[in-house]
């Protein structure tokens, strides 16, 4: 199974379209776009690159796309652009938004972008509307344990999707990260203790990781509407304080996490045989990339090491009270 980093994306999804080509067998080089809009949240920063060739290293400073015209809209309800964001580039290829706007849920955004070369690349995202948590249960629980596994239920969310609610379950560690990575790394749930090599890996990669996609198979609803979901395990990377994080996310986020899980040895569908494999879906117009939105609401957990781990095994932030 693999790893999911979230809200870090651009880090996971980079690398999953420079290497899928969703044209051709040998396709030219793209513009890429990353953006992720959090409705209620700030207007997010846009980052351009250009893909590379599957035998190149992918440096995102050096692959920057600079001096582009960004502008975000917020269209009405007739589809006319009702706020109009500029963006100016900050860092190489980083563009940030030059005004403060907060991002409307169930509003719709349209990006806009020409580099210099004359290339237009536009996409559109639909906010899901806000949700919240109105009741968490077993908040502290020990890892693994599967009768008293934590479980949340959120408002549910208005949508004028027919398509059934997708979730994304989210673990980030609230532990010290100034801590020497070798303390860290005792601190980690076994799946991902098997994972983490210290000569190829950062220990910061694994403080937010994700279950993937959940549908309507992976929770319940009551009378009233409400999504009840159990945290899976296979989310929380490190033993101790975390913070959960029950996500809502747009038909092109959904849509570019199923697709990528497909192309991986370890994702559900992984393991196709050549000219199985599908491409990647994207939503970009003029490039590749990723232009989606999402919602979330949080609350803090406490998982503690099993009673089978010695003292010594189980790090001071995960002890039992």
């Amino acid at each position: 199974m693999r790893r999911l980093v979230f809200p870090l994306l651009p880090v996971l999804f980079a690398a999953g379209l420079i290497g899928c080509d969703t044209t051709a067998p040998t396709p030219e080089t793209q513009v890429v776009v990353e953006a992720y809009l959090q409705g209620g949240a700030a207007m997010s920063p846009i980052r351009l690159t250009r893909s590379v060739g599957t035998n190149e290293a992918y440096v995102a400073s050096e692959t920057a796309v600079r001096g582009a015209t960004v502008e975000v809209h917020r269209l009405s309800d007739g589809g006319t652009p009702a706020e109009t964001i500029g963006f100016t580039e900050q860092e190489p290829g980083l563009y940030r938004p030059d005004t403060s706007s907060r991002v409307r849920p169930r509003a719709t955004y349209e990006l806009s972008v020409t580099t210099p070369d004359g290339t237009n690349l536009s996409a559109t995202t639909t906010v899901p509307d806000t949700i919240s948590i109105v009741d968490a249960t077993n908040t502290t629980a020990v890892h693994g344990d599967t009768t008293r596994q934590p479980s949340f239920t959120i408002t549910p969310p208005a949508s004028d999707r027919e398509q059934q609610a997708v979730l994304v379950i989210t673990a980030t560690s609230l532990a010290d990260f100034g801590r020497p990575a070798s303390q860290l790394a005792r601190g980690l749930t076994p799946f991902y203790a098997d994972l983490y090599t210290p000569d190829e890996d950062s220990i910061r990669t694994y403080r937010t990781t994700s279950s993937g996609v959940r549908n309507e198979a992976n929770f319940t609803r009551d009378a009233n509407g409400r999504i009840t979901t159990d945290l899976p395990w296979i989310s929380v990377a490190f033993y101790g304080p975390n913070e959960i994080g029950v996500h809502v996310i747009d038909d092109n986020l959904f849509n570019l996490i199923r697709s990528q899980q497909a192309q991986s040895p370890g994702g559900p569908g992984g393991g196709l045989g050549p000219g199985e494999i599908p491409n990647v879906i994207e939503d970009v117009e003029g490039g590749t990339g990723v232009f989606a939105s999402y919602v979330k609401a949080t609350r803090d957990v406490t998982i503690q090491c099993p009673p089978s781990l010695a003292p010594d095994e189980c790090p001071a932030f995960a002890a039992f009270p």
